[in-house]
């Protein structure tokens, strides 16, 4: 009888795949558990028989020597009782990885992807900063500076204020308290105002479409046109939530409201009574309405918008979208149709990163995504997801350098 029940027990135990817990454990606990059960002269055969399988189970592995061979899975062997030996790390997928493709703010410093380390000239601390050809822009609690690649002392380009950097990385725009100006920052001339204009003092400047810059309040969005030197005339759109700006002068890309908690992107056409909302590109569920807060970001071809979603980073395809909005908008059938045609975002890629901070490109085909976990995840165009390796005395607080103009 007792000899049955241990054929059953290590039968059953031997047809059994190995847990991801410790397998030796739960039989080790199960022999306790039955000789508990016989504590007459049973329990002493119980525990010889143990023995004497465990004792097989061990010839059976080699030990002193030997290649091991695959056991028959019918078979009570040591790997079938209690698995085999495998390293952890042959068990985990190791994502590849990528050298620091951008620069870095590491407290009030500057750290460049070349390994220069450059203390910055600040009152405070540094609040923004952006990478130019010519350098970098940033700003602390008094003043915005130009740092040049060829100076050793920063530039003064305004006082405190508001600011943004054009596309190609060639101008700044600053509302300093209550005139928008915007400036060279490239060239022999860099520092030098090309245009301003009088502007309400809480209208910040936060991206460049063509010649015109794009100013946000608690009004909505509005723009200023610096291609002359004509005055500002208030003209906000309340329906917009955000603007991403264009190299080109025809069309930007903004944000609306769709239906539930969806949001929208849409074509932003510039007209004499501000700015307009065209053809509708596609809406999604967009995690803490992220677009709004600038977790998104265009790329330096303007073709791709790069936005944080629940399910991941993804990339957005604008040219495919525009294609499909006047393919649909051709057609004649109702608009909540139209709309229902586009509703869906057209992706390029779509990499599985989760709480994204903050989102920039290195080039055309790969957007970075700082996590709340203090890392950075690339994703390119492909699809591809790789882990960016940072400086091993990199410390904590640091964040990524967007960069304008310099890369393609």
């Amino acid at each position: 009888m007792l000899e049955d029940e241990l054929r059953e027990m290590f039968a059953a135990r031997a047809q059994t795949l190995p847990a991801p817990a410790d397998p030796a454990g739960r039989a080790i606990r199960q022999a306790r558990r039955t000789n508990r059960r016989r504590r007459t002269a049973t329990g002493t055969m119980t525990v010889f028989a143990f023995a004497t399988v465990l004792g097989g189970a061990v010839a059976a592995q080699g030990i002193g020597g030997g290649t091991p061979i695959a056991a028959d899975p019918n078979q009570v062997t040591f790997q079938n009782l209690f698995g085999a030996d495998q390293p952890v790390a042959a068990r985990q997928t190791q994502l590849p990885t990528m050298e620091l493709p951008v620069d870095l703010l590491v407290g009030q410093q500057l750290w460049t992807s070349d390994g220069q380390r450059v203390d910055l000239d600040h009152d405070g601390d540094v609040a923004m900063i952006a990478k130019v050809p010519d350098g970098w822009v940033y700003s602390d609690s008094t003043t915005v500076r130009l740092l040049s690649n060829s100076a050793a002392e920063p530039l003064k380009l305004s006082g405190q204020a508001e600011w943004t950097v054009s596309h190609d990385g060639s101008r700044v725009a600053v509302n300093d308290q209550g005139t928008l100006a915007v400036t060279k920052v490239s060239g022999d001339d860099r520092g030098t105002t090309v245009a301003s204009s009088p502007v309400p003092a809480t209208a910040a400047p936060v991206t460049f479409f063509g010649d015109r810059v794009v100013v946000s309040s608690e009004k909505g969005f509005d723009y200023w046109s610096a291609a002359a030197p004509s005055q500002y005339t208030e003209t906000w759109n309340a329906e917009l939530l955000a603007v991403f700006g264009s190299a080109g002068a025809s069309v930007a890309v903004g944000i609306v409201r769709g239906e539930g908690d969806l949001l929208c992107l849409v074509d932003v056409s510039a007209v004499k009574k501000g700015l307009k909302i065209g053809a509708r590109l596609g809406c999604g569920d967009l995690v803490g309405r992220a677009l709004v807060k600038l977790h998104a970001a265009l790329s330096p071809d303007g073709r791709l918008l790069a936005v944080a979603t629940p399910s991941g980073l993804q990339m957005v395809d604008l040219d495919k979208a525009r294609i499909n909005a006047v393919a649909n908008g051709g057609k004649k059938q109702a608009q909540s149709q139209a709309q229902a045609q586009v509703r869906a975002l057209v992706l390029k890629a779509d990499c599985p990163i989760t709480a994204v901070d903050a989102v920039v490109w290195s080039d055309s085909a790969t957007a970075l995504a700082q996590t709340d976990a203090d890392g950075i995840f690339a994703c390119r165009t492909d699809g591809t997801k790789l882990q960016v390796t940072l400086p091993s005395d990199v410390q904590p607080g640091w964040t990524m350098i967007p960069s304008y103009g310099t890369k393609k």
